[in-house]
């Protein structure tokens, strides 16, 4: 178990980190090996560590690893409010960096603390270039679910990302579908379109989340395609969010 993992359970059970834990983290992050900073980082996605390491977090979006700045991006945006600071980085991330993951986890994470903080703007025209021009129609349709989050123009975000509902890569379909999903109810009319993608999509990992967004959409009438492709899924996973969908759309908790 990494460091960053085992603060994380101290967390759990209510102590405290030390400073000696915290000064471990703060070295791993900083370490001249990138498999270090790399599990580090990762640590700190779902962790309640985090609060504890923000200026180390937000310092290694300045990385010089590509994967590092995109996961730091990850979970500086599981902060919410409490990183409001970090916009401006991640607006720069959104804006200059040549890793199309590091973008793309830029823009999410700004639609996470725009949400946080909805009289906090500045990342809104950001977000708009990035979901109009960005070279990765991944980081748009991200954008374009930013945008949503922080309440931009839902409905123009809805109109948006159904076109990608439709786009030649899986990713793009399924992160697409995913955004709808995010937007909920007011993206309910998108529905018979993302049934399209769960009946073509070949992963399963990719299944779990479009099954998850079309329960999140509320259209009953995906129950049947919901639960034929529960019937042939075999990946316990997408089996769970499937049934969870098809709960929702039931009106069971």
């Amino acid at each position: 178990m990494n460091t960053a993992a085992i603060l994380a359970v101290t967390l759990a059970l209510g102590a405290d980190p030390t400073p000696e834990q915290l000064a471990k983290v703060r070295g791993e992050l900083a370490s001249p090996k990138v498999e270090v900073r790399r599990t580090a980082i990762s640590g700190l996605i779902h962790s309640d560590l985090s609060a504890h390491m923000f200026t180390e977090m937000r310092a290694t979006l300045k990385d010089s690893d590509g994967e590092v700045r995109s996961i730091a991006a990850t979970a500086i945006g599981n902060l919410g409010e409490k990183a409001e600071a970090a916009i401006p980085e991640l607006i720069s991330q959104l804006e200059k960096d040549k890793t199309k993951e590091a973008r793309e986890t830029a823009a999410r994470a700004l639609g996470r603390i725009g949400k946080a903080l909805p009289k906090q703007r500045s990342a809104i025209k950001p977000l708009q270039k990035a979901a109009a021009e960005d070279s990765d129609p991944v980081t748009r349709t991200v954008a374009l679910g930013a945008l949503a989050m922080i309440g931009e123009d839902v409905p123009a975000q809805v109109t948006a990302l159904r076109k990608y509902l439709s786009h030649d890569e899986p990713l793009v379909r399924m992160k697409a579908a995913h955004a709808l999903g995010m937007i909920g109810l007011a993206a309910k009319a998108a529905a018979p379109e993302i049934v399209t993608v769960l009946e073509k999509e070949t992963d399963s990992h990719r299944r779990g989340y479009v099954a998850r967004a079309l329960g999140n959409t509320g259209d009953p009438n995906s129950l049947p395609v919901l639960e034929k492709a529960l019937k042939n899924e075999t990946d316990p996973g997408a089996q769970g969010e499937m049934r969870g969908a098809i709960q929702k759309l039931r009106g069971k908790p």
